[in-house]
């Protein structure tokens, strides 16, 4: 038994029964040519094999008096697929918007804790023959980063290569591997490691009072508290929509091109001038620019690295300039926005980056504790991420990954969330939001394409910058 790290543990602490803290990986994959119905019998027996679930995916939380009431991690040696894995078959007509609508319906379920912490539905029915594989993971367990990981690590770039694996299974190359025992740690080597971490923290304060009144002083960088009340800052319910849609990256690097940019500030601007014109049309566009918190990996982010449990990551503010009109300008303040807000962190040791993003993220704590008042000012507008994947096209044993999509965390007064990855030469956009609160949601694709087109026409004559 091993007690959760806090920031992990912070995932698990802050559940509640309208706010899961799971996240949904959605792959689309077709078939070979001449595919029968054997196909997902046979990967449905290879998703179930209890014998080759990977550690990671049989750990549990448990809290008792032996652990002093906080959240420790067991490991299930006898764990029952039957609850985990799970066949699917959607509706007619069997479209993508019925895939959604169950995805959406699944999302507000929160994981059982009496068990792993995951589930996976292998979805059938899709009426152009495509099938889904939708896992479920709990953030407790897992960052973004590693989520990818997992998701793609038992993928082949070969499409005539056979033996690959669901994201929960040991691929065969590592089979037969004995495992190596994880010490478990004892109260005193715990009651260390907090000193020590308080001790870090201290002597990083100075050179954090220093990031901090530099950033005050200068006005560099977007601070918690500086966002606008919206509508996406209220409670949410347990209801969920899902939206996603995916853009030829070459669209977006071209725009990057002329304007000296990144594809990534270009995501962003695409997702602040789709929120810009989502509001603006309801009536309720704030003066003030909306504020998004960007998570940034501390470990790395490539897609082909070894998969860890837990989370590594910073949270960086950027403005959004949502209260401008014009997309140049828009992508400008974006892209320097998150430079200085990288530059920042950048300054900063490990402790002190994660410092700031325990404090910029806690300022999301009372809004989400019932009974508390409800602050003036929400501490950032929405969580827009962007995880890594592979630019190549992966195959599960012959059938071709076609689609990847995230279906995020929607916390009171967090009730949207746009996730980003770049797959196979596409960008594709996940956005989750909260029924009630984000009502016709899917307006914000076609926002989303208006966005990159008008920073298509806004750059059409531009030079690419030396």
């Amino acid at each position: 038994m091993q007690l959760v790290p806090a920031m992990d543990a912070v995932y698990l602490w802050g559940e509640g029964p309208g706010s899961p803290s799971h996240v949904i990986a959605l792959q689309l994959f077709r078939p070979p040519e001449g595919a029968g119905p054997e196909l997902l019998d046979a990967l449905h027996e290879g998703m179930t094999d209890p014998e080759h679930v990977k550690r990671s995916f049989r750990r549990r939380p448990v809290r008792s008096w032996s652990t002093a009431g906080q959240f420790a991690w067991v490991v299930d040696d006898d764990i029952d697929m039957a609850l985990h894995v799970h066949r699917v078959g959607l509706p007619r007509p069997g479209r993508v918007r019925e895939l959604f609508e169950h995805l959406g319906e699944w999302h507000g379920v929160p994981l059982a804790r009496d068990r792993p912490l995951w589930e996976a539905h292998l979805v059938e029915g899709l009426a152009d023959g495509r099938f889904a594989l939708c896992t479920k993971m709990h953030h407790a367990s897992f960052d973004g980063v590693n989520m990818g990981r997992h998701l793609l690590g038992g993928l082949s770039t070969d499409p005539s290569a056979r033996g690959g694996t669901a994201p929960w299974m040991t691929p065969p190359a590592q089979r037969g591997v004995p495992r190596t025992p994880r010490p478990e740690s004892s109260w005193g080597e715990t009651a260390r490691g907090v000193v020590d971490a308080v001790g870090s923290v201290a002597r990083s304060l100075p050179s954090l009072a220093d990031a901090g009144y530099t950033a005050l002083r200068e006005q560099s960088v977007a601070l918690p508290y500086d966002a606008p009340a919206t509508r996406l800052n209220g409670p949410v319910s347990s209801a969920r929509r899902f939206a996603g849609d995916s853009w030829p990256v070459d669209r977006l690097r071209s725009v990057a091109r002329r304007t000296g940019t990144t594809s990534n500030d270009v995501a962003l601007a695409m997702c602040a001038g789709a929120l810009r014109t989502y509001l603006d049309e309801r009536g309720e566009l704030p003066d003030e620019p909306l504020v998004g918190m960007v998570p940034v990996s501390l470990e790395g982010t490539d897609p082909h690295g070894a998969a860890r449990e837990g989370n590594a990551w910073a949270a960086v503010l950027c403005g959004l300039a949502t209260d401008v009109d014009d997309p140049l300008a828009r992508v400008g303040a974006v892209h320097s926005s998150m430079r200085r807000s990288k530059d920042l962190m950048a300054s900063l040791d490990p402790v002190s980056a994660s410092t700031v993003s325990a404090l910029t993220m806690g300022g999301a704590v009372p809004i989400s504790v019932p009974g508390l008042p409800r602050l003036p000012r929400p501490p950032f507008n929405l969580i827009i991420s962007t995880v890594p994947a592979a630019r190549e096209t992966l195959y599960l044993d012959g059938c071709e990954l076609t689609d990847n999509y995230p279906i995020s965390m929607v916390l009171d007064g967090q009730a949207l969330n746009i996730t980003i990855i770049p797959y196979a030469e596409r960008m594709a956009f996940g956005i989750t939001g909260c029924h009630r609160s984000v009502p016709r949601l899917q307006r914000l694709l076609v926002h989303l394409e208006t966005a990159l087109a008008d920073l298509e026409k806004e750059t059409a004559d531009l030079d690419a910058p030396a």
